[in-house]
Protein backbone atom coordinates (compact mmCIF):
# COMPACT_ATOMS: atom_id res chain seq x y z
CA UNK A 1 0.00 0.00 0.00
CA UNK A 2 2.87 2.39 0.76
CA UNK A 3 4.22 2.40 -2.83
CA UNK A 4 0.71 3.12 -4.11
CA UNK A 5 0.38 6.09 -1.79
CA UNK A 6 3.79 7.38 -2.77
CA UNK A 7 2.90 6.98 -6.43
CA UNK A 8 -0.36 8.89 -5.96
CA UNK A 9 1.44 11.66 -4.07
CA UNK A 10 4.10 11.98 -6.78
CA UNK A 11 1.38 12.06 -9.44
CA UNK A 12 -0.54 14.78 -7.57
CA UNK A 13 2.65 16.77 -7.08
CA UNK A 14 3.11 16.83 -10.87
CA UNK A 15 -0.42 18.13 -11.46
CA UNK A 16 -0.44 21.96 -11.73
CA UNK A 17 -2.07 23.82 -8.86
CA UNK A 18 -4.54 25.51 -11.20
CA UNK A 19 -5.75 22.13 -12.46
CA UNK A 20 -6.16 20.85 -8.91
CA UNK A 21 -8.13 23.95 -7.94
CA UNK A 22 -10.38 23.58 -11.01
CA UNK A 23 -11.04 19.89 -10.29
CA UNK A 24 -11.76 20.65 -6.63
CA UNK A 25 -14.27 23.36 -7.56
CA UNK A 26 -15.90 21.00 -10.06
CA UNK A 27 -16.20 18.17 -7.54
CA UNK A 28 -17.61 20.46 -4.84
CA UNK A 29 -20.22 21.91 -7.22
CA UNK A 30 -21.22 18.42 -8.40
CA UNK A 31 -21.51 17.00 -4.88
CA UNK A 32 -23.58 19.92 -3.63
CA UNK A 33 -25.98 19.65 -6.60
CA UNK A 34 -26.25 15.87 -6.25
CA UNK A 35 -27.07 16.20 -2.56
CA UNK A 36 -29.77 18.81 -3.25
CA UNK A 37 -31.31 16.94 -6.18
CA UNK A 38 -31.20 13.63 -4.33
CA UNK A 39 -33.06 15.17 -1.42
CA UNK A 40 -35.73 16.57 -3.79
CA UNK A 41 -36.20 13.17 -5.47
CA UNK A 42 -36.39 11.37 -2.13
CA UNK A 43 -39.00 13.74 -0.75
CA UNK A 44 -41.07 13.69 -3.97
CA UNK A 45 -40.93 9.89 -4.17
CA UNK A 46 -42.03 9.39 -0.58
CA UNK A 47 -44.87 11.91 -0.77
CA UNK A 48 -46.33 10.37 -3.94
CA UNK A 49 -46.00 6.85 -2.57
CA UNK A 50 -47.64 7.81 0.72
CA UNK A 51 -50.63 9.35 -1.07
CA UNK A 52 -51.04 6.27 -3.26
CA UNK A 53 -50.78 3.92 -0.29
CA UNK A 54 -53.56 5.79 1.52
CA UNK A 55 -55.89 5.74 -1.51
CA UNK A 56 -55.35 2.04 -2.21
CA UNK A 57 -55.74 0.99 1.42
CA UNK A 58 -58.98 2.95 1.79
CA UNK A 59 -60.33 1.50 -1.48
CA UNK A 60 -59.49 -2.06 -0.43
CA UNK A 61 -61.16 -1.55 2.96
CA UNK A 62 -64.37 -0.30 1.27
CA UNK A 63 -64.55 -3.27 -1.15
CA UNK A 64 -63.90 -5.74 1.68
CA UNK A 65 -66.76 -4.19 3.61
CA UNK A 66 -69.04 -4.56 0.57
CA UNK A 67 -68.13 -8.26 0.37
CA UNK A 68 -68.74 -8.73 4.09
CA UNK A 69 -72.22 -7.19 3.87
CA UNK A 70 -73.52 -8.30 0.45
CA UNK A 71 -71.33 -11.24 -0.52
CA UNK A 72 -69.69 -12.03 -3.85
CA UNK A 73 -72.61 -10.78 -5.96
CA UNK A 74 -72.61 -7.34 -4.32
CA UNK A 75 -68.80 -7.20 -4.67
CA UNK A 76 -68.96 -8.00 -8.41
CA UNK A 77 -71.64 -5.37 -8.92
CA UNK A 78 -69.62 -2.73 -7.07
CA UNK A 79 -66.45 -3.53 -9.04
CA UNK A 80 -68.41 -3.25 -12.33
CA UNK A 81 -69.92 0.08 -11.24
CA UNK A 82 -66.53 1.52 -10.22
CA UNK A 83 -64.88 0.25 -13.41
CA UNK A 84 -67.58 1.85 -15.52
CA UNK A 85 -67.27 5.20 -13.74
CA UNK A 86 -64.51 6.24 -16.13
CA UNK A 87 -61.58 6.23 -13.70
CA UNK A 88 -58.61 5.19 -15.93
CA UNK A 89 -56.47 4.22 -12.95
CA UNK A 90 -58.91 2.06 -11.03
CA UNK A 91 -57.97 -1.64 -10.87
CA UNK A 92 -60.03 -4.36 -9.16
CA UNK A 93 -60.69 -8.07 -9.79
CA UNK A 94 -61.76 -11.30 -8.14
CA UNK A 95 -59.09 -13.97 -8.66
CA UNK A 96 -59.43 -17.74 -8.67
CA UNK A 97 -57.11 -20.08 -6.76
CA UNK A 98 -54.49 -19.93 -9.56
CA UNK A 99 -54.48 -16.15 -9.69
CA UNK A 100 -56.46 -15.70 -12.91
CA UNK A 101 -58.92 -12.78 -12.86
CA UNK A 102 -62.58 -13.90 -13.13
CA UNK A 103 -64.41 -10.65 -12.52
CA UNK A 104 -63.22 -7.02 -12.81
CA UNK A 105 -61.01 -5.10 -15.24
CA UNK A 106 -57.70 -6.91 -14.68
CA UNK A 107 -55.99 -8.86 -17.52
CA UNK A 108 -52.84 -10.01 -15.61
CA UNK A 109 -52.40 -13.28 -13.67
CA UNK A 110 -51.22 -12.80 -10.09
CA UNK A 111 -48.72 -15.37 -8.79
CA UNK A 112 -49.06 -17.25 -5.54
CA UNK A 113 -46.32 -15.34 -3.67
CA UNK A 114 -47.83 -12.01 -4.64
CA UNK A 115 -51.30 -13.15 -3.48
CA UNK A 116 -49.99 -14.12 -0.07
CA UNK A 117 -48.24 -10.77 0.56
CA UNK A 118 -50.06 -8.92 3.30
CA UNK A 119 -50.70 -5.19 2.94
CA UNK A 120 -49.71 -2.70 0.30
CA UNK A 121 -47.44 -3.80 -2.54
CA UNK A 122 -46.40 -2.62 -6.01
CA UNK A 123 -47.03 -4.90 -9.01
CA UNK A 124 -46.86 -4.64 -12.79
CA UNK A 125 -50.48 -4.95 -14.09
CA UNK A 126 -52.52 -4.41 -17.25
CA UNK A 127 -56.17 -3.48 -17.46
CA UNK A 128 -58.46 -5.20 -19.91
CA UNK A 129 -59.31 -1.96 -21.70
CA UNK A 130 -55.67 -0.81 -21.94
CA UNK A 131 -53.74 -1.00 -25.20
CA UNK A 132 -50.07 -1.57 -24.56
CA UNK A 133 -47.91 -3.17 -21.93
CA UNK A 134 -48.15 -3.46 -18.19
CA UNK A 135 -47.97 -0.50 -15.81
CA UNK A 136 -46.95 -0.26 -12.20
CA UNK A 137 -49.77 -0.24 -9.70
CA UNK A 138 -50.13 -0.12 -5.98
CA UNK A 139 -52.47 -2.91 -4.79
CA UNK A 140 -53.80 -4.69 -1.72
CA UNK A 141 -54.86 -8.38 -2.00
CA UNK A 142 -57.40 -9.97 0.42
CA UNK A 143 -58.40 -13.66 0.62
CA UNK A 144 -62.16 -14.06 0.24
CA UNK A 145 -62.30 -17.78 1.00
CA UNK A 146 -63.20 -20.82 -1.12
CA UNK A 147 -60.12 -20.26 -3.31
CA UNK A 148 -61.07 -16.69 -4.19
CA UNK A 149 -59.01 -13.48 -3.78
CA UNK A 150 -59.87 -9.81 -4.03
CA UNK A 151 -57.32 -7.47 -5.66
CA UNK A 152 -57.94 -3.73 -5.54
CA UNK A 153 -55.63 -0.85 -6.32
CA UNK A 154 -54.69 1.99 -8.61
CA UNK A 155 -52.32 2.22 -11.53
CA UNK A 156 -49.12 4.05 -10.89
CA UNK A 157 -49.17 6.14 -14.08
CA UNK A 158 -49.35 9.62 -12.53
CA UNK A 159 -46.48 8.91 -10.17
CA UNK A 160 -44.37 7.32 -12.90
CA UNK A 161 -44.91 10.26 -15.24
CA UNK A 162 -43.90 12.68 -12.50
CA UNK A 163 -40.95 10.54 -11.56
CA UNK A 164 -39.74 10.23 -15.15
CA UNK A 165 -40.03 14.00 -15.61
CA UNK A 166 -38.18 14.54 -12.37
CA UNK A 167 -35.46 12.07 -13.31
CA UNK A 168 -34.95 13.78 -16.66
CA UNK A 169 -34.79 17.11 -14.88
CA UNK A 170 -32.28 15.71 -12.41
CA UNK A 171 -30.14 14.30 -15.22
CA UNK A 172 -30.18 17.68 -16.98
CA UNK A 173 -29.34 19.43 -13.72
CA UNK A 174 -26.36 17.11 -13.19
CA UNK A 175 -25.07 17.84 -16.69
CA UNK A 176 -25.51 21.58 -16.10
CA UNK A 177 -23.79 21.33 -12.73
CA UNK A 178 -20.84 19.63 -14.41
CA UNK A 179 -20.62 22.43 -16.96
CA UNK A 180 -21.06 25.24 -14.44
CA UNK A 181 -18.71 23.54 -11.99
CA UNK A 182 -16.04 23.20 -14.66
CA UNK A 183 -16.50 26.84 -15.70
CA UNK A 184 -16.35 27.98 -12.07
CA UNK A 185 -13.25 25.85 -11.49
CA UNK A 186 -11.52 27.33 -14.52
CA UNK A 187 -12.37 30.88 -13.41
CA UNK A 188 -11.10 30.23 -9.87
CA UNK A 189 -8.02 28.46 -11.16
CA UNK A 190 -7.28 31.31 -13.57
CA UNK A 191 -7.62 33.88 -10.78
CA UNK A 192 -5.40 31.87 -8.42
CA UNK A 193 -2.84 31.25 -11.14
CA UNK A 194 -2.72 34.91 -12.13
CA UNK A 195 -2.22 36.11 -8.55
CA UNK A 196 0.45 33.48 -7.90
CA UNK A 197 2.26 34.43 -11.12
CA UNK A 198 2.18 38.11 -10.09
CA UNK A 199 3.72 37.28 -6.72
CA UNK A 200 6.31 34.99 -8.32
CA UNK A 201 7.19 37.72 -10.84
CA UNK A 202 7.72 40.18 -7.98
CA UNK A 203 9.94 37.73 -6.12
CA UNK A 204 11.95 37.05 -9.28
CA UNK A 205 12.41 40.77 -9.86
CA UNK A 206 13.61 41.34 -6.30
CA UNK A 207 15.93 38.36 -6.60
CA UNK A 208 17.36 39.90 -9.76
CA UNK A 209 18.22 43.08 -7.86
CA UNK A 210 15.16 45.30 -8.40
CA UNK A 211 14.40 46.10 -4.75
CA UNK A 212 11.72 48.61 -5.79
CA UNK A 213 9.38 45.85 -7.06
CA UNK A 214 6.25 45.23 -4.98
CA UNK A 215 3.51 42.61 -5.16
CA UNK A 216 0.28 44.02 -6.69
CA UNK A 217 -2.71 44.48 -4.37
CA UNK A 218 -6.14 44.25 -5.99
CA UNK A 219 -8.00 45.94 -3.15
CA UNK A 220 -10.47 43.07 -2.69
CA UNK A 221 -9.13 42.28 0.77
CA UNK A 222 -8.84 38.56 0.07
CA UNK A 223 -6.12 36.20 1.27
CA UNK A 224 -3.91 37.10 -1.69
CA UNK A 225 -4.10 40.79 -0.79
CA UNK A 226 -3.14 39.89 2.78
CA UNK A 227 -0.20 37.83 1.50
CA UNK A 228 0.91 40.61 -0.88
CA UNK A 229 0.71 43.16 1.94
CA UNK A 230 2.92 41.01 4.15
CA UNK A 231 5.38 40.43 1.29
CA UNK A 232 5.52 44.17 0.56
CA UNK A 233 6.13 44.95 4.23
CA UNK A 234 8.94 42.40 4.21
CA UNK A 235 10.40 43.93 1.05
CA UNK A 236 10.14 47.41 2.57
CA UNK A 237 12.05 46.18 5.59
CA UNK A 238 14.67 44.49 3.38
CA UNK A 239 15.05 47.66 1.32
CA UNK A 240 15.44 49.76 4.46
CA UNK A 241 18.04 47.36 5.83
CA UNK A 242 19.94 47.35 2.55
CA UNK A 243 19.91 51.16 2.41
CA UNK A 244 20.98 51.33 6.04
CA UNK A 245 23.73 48.80 5.38
CA UNK A 246 25.06 50.83 2.44
CA UNK A 247 24.87 53.99 4.49
CA UNK A 248 26.54 52.25 7.41
CA UNK A 249 29.46 51.00 5.33
CA UNK A 250 29.89 54.40 3.67
CA UNK A 251 29.74 56.22 6.99
CA UNK A 252 31.97 53.70 8.71
CA UNK A 253 34.56 53.99 5.96
CA UNK A 254 34.37 57.79 6.10
CA UNK A 255 34.59 58.00 9.89
CA UNK A 256 37.35 55.43 10.20
CA UNK A 257 39.46 56.87 7.44
CA UNK A 258 40.52 59.96 9.45
CA UNK A 259 41.51 58.16 12.69
CA UNK A 260 43.24 55.40 10.73
CA UNK A 261 45.14 58.03 8.76
CA UNK A 262 46.12 59.84 11.95
CA UNK A 263 47.10 56.54 13.51
CA UNK A 264 49.35 55.69 10.55
CA UNK A 265 50.96 59.14 10.60
CA UNK A 266 51.73 58.93 14.33
CA UNK A 267 53.24 55.46 13.91
CA UNK A 268 55.42 56.62 11.02
CA UNK A 269 56.65 59.64 12.99
CA UNK A 270 57.31 57.49 16.04
CA UNK A 271 59.34 55.11 13.93
CA UNK A 272 61.48 57.87 12.42
CA UNK A 273 62.10 60.08 15.46
CA UNK A 274 65.14 59.57 17.63
CA UNK A 275 63.87 61.59 20.59
CA UNK A 276 62.58 59.05 23.16
CA UNK A 277 60.31 61.53 24.97
CA UNK A 278 58.74 62.60 21.66
CA UNK A 279 58.39 58.95 20.69
CA UNK A 280 56.57 58.25 23.95
CA UNK A 281 54.14 61.11 23.29
CA UNK A 282 53.48 59.81 19.78
CA UNK A 283 52.85 56.29 21.08
CA UNK A 284 50.45 57.71 23.69
CA UNK A 285 48.59 59.41 20.80
CA UNK A 286 48.53 56.07 18.97
CA UNK A 287 46.88 54.50 22.01
CA UNK A 288 44.28 57.28 22.11
CA UNK A 289 43.45 56.84 18.45
CA UNK A 290 43.26 53.05 18.95
CA UNK A 291 40.87 53.51 21.88
CA UNK A 292 38.67 55.77 19.76
CA UNK A 293 38.53 53.17 17.00
CA UNK A 294 37.72 50.44 19.52
CA UNK A 295 34.89 52.55 20.97
CA UNK A 296 33.39 53.06 17.52
CA UNK A 297 33.56 49.37 16.65
CA UNK A 298 32.23 48.32 20.08
CA UNK A 299 29.30 50.74 19.75
CA UNK A 300 28.46 49.43 16.27
CA UNK A 301 28.51 45.87 17.61
CA UNK A 302 26.31 46.83 20.58
CA UNK A 303 23.80 48.47 18.25
CA UNK A 304 23.70 45.36 16.03
CA UNK A 305 23.22 43.01 18.98
CA UNK A 306 20.49 45.16 20.50
CA UNK A 307 18.56 45.40 17.22
CA UNK A 308 18.87 41.60 16.88
CA UNK A 309 17.37 41.27 20.41
CA UNK A 310 20.54 39.53 21.60
CA UNK A 311 21.21 39.81 25.32
CA UNK A 312 17.66 39.41 26.63
CA UNK A 313 18.84 36.35 28.52
CA UNK A 314 20.87 38.78 30.67
CA UNK A 315 17.78 40.66 31.84
CA UNK A 316 17.62 40.93 35.64
CA UNK A 317 15.53 42.86 38.20
CA UNK A 318 16.58 46.54 38.13
CA UNK A 319 15.64 49.56 40.24
CA UNK A 320 15.47 52.56 37.82
CA UNK A 321 15.83 55.12 40.63
CA UNK A 322 18.95 53.38 41.90
CA UNK A 323 20.46 53.42 38.38
CA UNK A 324 19.77 57.16 38.01
CA UNK A 325 21.33 57.87 41.43
CA UNK A 326 24.51 55.98 40.50
CA UNK A 327 24.84 57.90 37.22
CA UNK A 328 24.33 61.21 39.04
CA UNK A 329 27.16 60.40 41.44
CA UNK A 330 29.39 59.31 38.53
CA UNK A 331 28.84 62.43 36.41
CA UNK A 332 28.73 65.09 39.16
CA UNK A 333 32.48 65.85 38.97
CA UNK A 334 32.35 66.25 35.19
CA UNK A 335 29.28 68.47 35.44
CA UNK A 336 30.92 70.67 38.08
CA UNK A 337 34.00 71.15 35.90
CA UNK A 338 31.72 72.19 33.01
CA UNK A 339 29.77 74.57 35.29
CA UNK A 340 26.51 72.65 34.91
CA UNK A 341 24.04 71.81 37.66
CA UNK A 342 23.19 68.08 37.52
CA UNK A 343 20.01 67.01 39.33
CA UNK A 344 17.28 64.40 39.49
CA UNK A 345 13.69 65.25 38.57
CA UNK A 346 11.02 64.40 41.11
CA UNK A 347 8.19 62.17 40.05
CA UNK A 348 6.35 58.92 40.66
CA UNK A 349 9.01 56.39 41.63
CA UNK A 350 8.75 53.35 39.35
CA UNK A 351 9.01 49.80 40.72
CA UNK A 352 11.72 47.31 39.86
CA UNK A 353 11.48 45.72 36.42
CA UNK A 354 13.38 43.30 34.17
CA UNK A 355 16.12 45.01 32.13
CA UNK A 356 19.69 44.79 30.83
CA UNK A 357 21.47 46.97 33.38
CA UNK A 358 24.69 47.47 31.43
CA UNK A 359 22.96 48.48 28.19
CA UNK A 360 20.55 50.86 29.95
CA UNK A 361 23.48 52.46 31.81
CA UNK A 362 25.34 52.85 28.50
CA UNK A 363 22.28 54.45 26.87
CA UNK A 364 21.83 56.97 29.71
CA UNK A 365 25.57 57.69 29.67
CA UNK A 366 25.33 58.50 25.95
CA UNK A 367 22.45 60.88 26.63
CA UNK A 368 24.40 62.54 29.45
CA UNK A 369 27.50 62.90 27.25
CA UNK A 370 25.38 64.52 24.53
CA UNK A 371 23.79 66.87 27.07
CA UNK A 372 27.19 67.85 28.51
CA UNK A 373 28.53 68.42 25.00
CA UNK A 374 25.62 70.30 23.41
CA UNK A 375 23.58 71.63 26.35
CA UNK A 376 26.26 72.94 28.65
CA UNK A 377 25.29 76.57 27.90
CA UNK A 378 21.88 75.96 29.46
CA UNK A 379 23.48 75.51 32.86
CA UNK A 380 21.22 72.65 34.02
CA UNK A 381 20.86 68.96 33.20
CA UNK A 382 18.42 66.57 34.88
CA UNK A 383 17.94 62.81 34.92
CA UNK A 384 14.51 61.29 35.50
CA UNK A 385 12.92 57.90 36.10
CA UNK A 386 9.13 58.22 36.37
CA UNK A 387 5.96 56.45 35.26
CA UNK A 388 3.84 57.51 32.27
CA UNK A 389 0.77 55.36 32.55
CA UNK A 390 2.01 51.77 32.51
CA UNK A 391 5.32 52.73 30.83
CA UNK A 392 8.63 53.65 32.42
CA UNK A 393 10.00 57.06 31.31
CA UNK A 394 13.76 57.05 31.72
CA UNK A 395 15.99 59.78 30.27
CA UNK A 396 17.86 63.09 30.32
CA UNK A 397 16.71 66.70 29.87
CA UNK A 398 18.92 69.72 29.17
CA UNK A 399 18.52 73.45 28.45
CA UNK A 400 20.65 73.57 25.30
CA UNK A 401 19.68 74.35 21.70
CA UNK A 402 17.85 71.04 21.26
CA UNK A 403 17.23 69.28 17.95
CA UNK A 404 14.98 70.69 15.23
CA UNK A 405 12.19 68.43 14.02
CA UNK A 406 13.71 68.41 10.51
CA UNK A 407 17.01 67.11 11.92
CA UNK A 408 15.59 64.42 14.18
CA UNK A 409 15.85 61.59 11.62
CA UNK A 410 19.48 62.48 10.89
CA UNK A 411 20.27 62.54 14.61
CA UNK A 412 18.81 59.07 15.11
CA UNK A 413 20.64 57.55 12.13
CA UNK A 414 23.84 55.62 12.59
CA UNK A 415 26.80 57.93 11.96
CA UNK A 416 24.28 60.75 11.67
CA UNK A 417 25.99 64.06 12.41
CA UNK A 418 24.26 67.42 12.69
CA UNK A 419 27.77 68.86 12.26
CA UNK A 420 27.97 68.20 8.52
CA UNK A 421 31.63 69.24 8.41
CA UNK A 422 32.35 66.47 10.95
CA UNK A 423 34.91 68.74 12.59
CA UNK A 424 33.60 68.05 16.11
CA UNK A 425 34.69 64.85 17.83
CA UNK A 426 32.31 61.90 17.84
CA UNK A 427 31.12 59.22 15.48
CA UNK A 428 27.38 59.97 15.44
CA UNK A 429 26.44 56.68 17.14
CA UNK A 430 25.11 57.98 20.47
CA UNK A 431 21.38 58.24 19.74
CA UNK A 432 21.53 55.20 17.44
CA UNK A 433 22.74 53.12 20.39
CA UNK A 434 20.07 54.59 22.69
CA UNK A 435 17.35 53.72 20.18
CA UNK A 436 18.74 50.18 19.78
CA UNK A 437 18.69 49.72 23.59
CA UNK A 438 15.06 50.90 23.65
CA UNK A 439 14.27 48.33 20.92
CA UNK A 440 16.01 45.62 22.97
CA UNK A 441 13.63 46.36 25.87
CA UNK A 442 10.55 46.53 23.63
CA UNK A 443 10.31 50.32 23.94
CA UNK A 444 10.96 53.49 21.95
CA UNK A 445 13.12 56.61 22.09
CA UNK A 446 11.19 59.88 22.20
CA UNK A 447 12.89 63.21 21.46
CA UNK A 448 10.82 66.20 22.57
CA UNK A 449 11.22 69.93 23.15
CA UNK A 450 12.21 70.79 26.75
CA UNK A 451 11.39 74.49 26.14
CA UNK A 452 14.23 75.20 25.77
CA UNK A 453 16.50 72.26 25.21
CA UNK A 454 16.09 68.58 24.46
CA UNK A 455 14.23 65.97 26.46
CA UNK A 456 15.34 62.46 25.45
CA UNK A 457 13.06 59.79 26.93
CA UNK A 458 13.30 56.01 26.85
CA UNK A 459 9.70 54.69 27.04
CA UNK A 460 9.96 51.09 28.23
CA UNK A 461 7.26 48.54 29.12
CA UNK A 462 7.33 47.47 32.76
CA UNK A 463 8.07 43.76 32.72
CA UNK A 464 7.86 42.79 36.38
CA UNK A 465 10.28 40.20 37.83
CA UNK A 466 8.85 36.87 38.94
CA UNK A 467 8.23 36.63 42.70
Amino acid sequence: MAPDRRTSRSFLSRVPVTVRVAVLALVLALLSNLALLGFIRWRTHDDALSDLRGQVTEQARALAQVYAVGGARALRTTIEDLGGAGDPRFVAAILDDRGHPRDGNLATRIHSGERRTIGFQILDLRRIDTVGGEEEAGVVIHRLGAGRWLLSGRLFGERLALQRTLERSLALAIVLSLGFGLACGLVVAGYVGRRVRDIASTVDGVGAGDLARRAPISGSGDAFDLLCTRINLMLDRIGALMSELRLLTDSLAHDLRSPVGRLRARIERAMTTEDESQRDQMLAGVLQETDALMRILTTVLDIGRSEAMAGRERFAPLDPVELVTELLEMYEPTAEEAGVQLSEEAGQAPPRFMAHRQMLAQALSNLLDNALHYGVDGGAISLFATMEGDMLALGVADRGPGIAAADEAEARRRFGRLDHSRSAPGAGLGLALVEAVAHLHGGTLRLSDNRPGLRATLLLPMVRPAP
